[in-house]
């Protein structure tokens, strides 16, 4: 299970559907005191019978300044738009005004759960080029170790 969940973390687009559990990290402080910066989230994908109440945080897909990015922020409320769609409104950690983003019920993509402090950093560090060759040289110089090791108990049996 501990294998999966790094996994999960690590690599969330190929392991991502097995759990309906996925990992986020915060890169800004918009959710401080709360959720500290380069923290590892625990968010429970939302259905659509997933009942969100009001102060829950949500993550969700947004168009900001034209690109799409990944927010999590506290839901605030629905109203209807212009057009008289449902749109959910949300807010970042401590402030009274709502985003300007217009959250539609299909860009929600889960409910926080909980966090770990600062462990997004370490999972980011893992996913970058220098992580994966860290993770290389770990393996490369545990199977060394083993093979020296079995090659050592053999010549002190002999």
């Amino acid at each position: 299970m501990s294998v999966l969940i790094l996994c999960t973390a690590i690599l969330p687009d190929t392991f991502g559907g097995m759990l309906p559990y996925r990992f986020y990290y915060v890169l800004t402080n918009s959710m401080e005191p709360t959720i500290p910066t380069n923290s590892l989230v625990l968010v429970k994908t939302c259905e659509d019978s997933t009942q969100i109440q009001k102060d829950d945080i949500i993550v969700f897909h947004a168009n900001r300044f034209g690109e799409a990015v990944t927010i999590m922020h506290r839901f605030s409320h629905t109203e209807r738009n212009g057009a008289g769609e449902l749109v959910y409104k949300t807010l970042p950690e401590g402030s009274e005004t709502p985003d300007i983003y217009e959250t539609r019920r299909e860009d929600i993509l889960g409910v926080y759960l909980w966090h770990i402090p600062y462990a997004g950093k370490f999972i980011l560090f893992l996913r970058s080029e220098f992580g994966f060759l860290w993770i290389c040289q770990v393996v490369v110089i545990l199977l060394v170790k083993a093979l020296v090791s079995a090659r050592w108990e053999k010549t002190c049996v002999d």
